[in-house]
């Protein structure tokens, strides 16, 4: 076991790209990290999560959280009408709120990151590309291979937390 986590340390000690400029990149190209990442099928109450392939650096870009830019009224009237509420990540940028709406399934994968409000292992941050803030995860600490990407959705009563 103590090897494994050597070589996989080892392996996590690549040249170091820029965060950002990689996380602009791939919002650029609308890409995900298909080589670093795959989906897989959790439960059915879970449903599907994200997990590595590859080591990411704490701090790393891992993933954007992609989907439709509307404005917060628009998203409150979508909400009305949904049935995945979920997929709605709602946000202020200059002065004004903001939502991501990632419901139509597609093959992005930032829309499938689970919520972890106690240990996840990804942050978000809000970055300007081309005059439109994107949502990107980034590593808040290293993460191994076969680890599943979480991040904290933010205070709210989800009823996955009562569980």
């Amino acid at each position: 076991m103590r090897l494994v986590l050597q070589r996989v340390k080892a392996k996590m000690r690549r040249r170091r790209i820029n965060p950002i400029k990689n996380a602009e990149e791939h919002v650029l190209n609308a890409v995900d990290k298909t080589y670093a990442l795959e989906t897989k099928f959790i439960s059915n109450y879970k449903g599907r999560g994200v997990f590595a392939l590859s080591p990411f650096n704490k701090g790393d870009f891992v993933v954007e959280y992609r989907g439709e830019l509307i404005d917060f009224n628009e998203a409150e009237k979508r909400r009305e009408v949904t049935q995945s509420p979920v997929f709605f990540f709602d946000f202020i940028w200059e002065n004004k709120k903001w939502c991501i709406d990632a419901t139509e399934e597609n093959a992005t994968f930032g829309r499938l990151v689970n919520d972890d409000h106690l240990h996840p292992n990804c942050t978000v941050k809000k970055i300007v590309v081309q005059g439109n803030p994107h949502l990107c995860l980034f590593a808040a600490r290293d993460i191994i291979p076969g680890e599943e990407i979480t991040y904290d959705y933010g205070p709210s009563d989800w009823p996955w937390r009562k569980v």
